[in-house]
């Protein structure tokens, strides 16, 4: 045995998390803990809703939306004409995260989110008759 510590029984110090440990068996610990979380969530709700509201907001997000070609299904080929699968599947996935944000706006905000529709999608435009 030596006088020298041994390293490999050093102590650690626990690490500073962002969010405080619940105490599930305290009922007003969940629910403070419940409170915080529907106050965070009602926050959210009224800064989409207010993008939504606005001509600029709409615009933007379809932008963004329209980026993913949420709907369009796409079948990727090469050069010569030879299917890519990986592309693809890496396109059904930007559709697939592209749809399910459009279906998350349209289930919190439908008459905003189907204005921005009418607004900028093609499929929506109006025609002279």
């Amino acid at each position: 045995m030596s006088d020298e510590p041994d390293d490999s029984q050093e102590e650690f110090e626990p690490l500073e998390t962002e969010q405080p440990t619940v105490d599930a068996g305290s009922p007003r610990a969940v629910k403070k803990r419940l409170t915080k979380l529907q106050v965070q969530e009602r926050e959210g709700d009224r800064f989409w809703e207010e993008v939504f509201k606005s001509e600029v907001g709409r615009r933007e997000m379809w932008r963004l939306l329209s980026q993913a070609h949420p709907f369009d299904t796409t079948f990727a080929c090469g050069p010569n004409g030879f299917p890519q699968p990986e592309a693809t599947w890496f396109k059904a996935g930007e559709q697939a995260l592209g749809l399910r944000i459009y279906q998350s706006w349209l289930a919190k905000f439908p008459l905003d989110v189907m204005q921005m529709q009418r607004e900028h999608d093609p499929r929506f435009a109006k025609r002279d008759k």
